[in-house]
């Protein structure tokens, strides 16, 4: 066993990689918020009549769905 205070890549490693995963956890959930709230601000949008988005573009999107 390594001594106490030791750095080593094994000391190292579980918490580098808990605080990548951490950081990609957030990146995910904060894009995920910004694109669920685009999405409503759309649907609101075009429920009233004021699409923002060309016909081309609102067909494509809901082909692709």
């Amino acid at each position: 066993m390594a001594p106490r205070g030791s750095i080593t890549p094994r000391t190292i490693m579980a918490p580098a990689a808990a605080f990548c995963m951490a950081c990609v956890l957030f990146a995910y959930t904060r894009s995920s918020i910004k694109e669920a709230r685009w999405n409503a601000q759309q649907d609101r949008e075009r429920r009233q009549g004021r699409g923002t988005l060309s016909p081309e573009v609102e067909s494509n999107r809901d082909r692709d769905r």
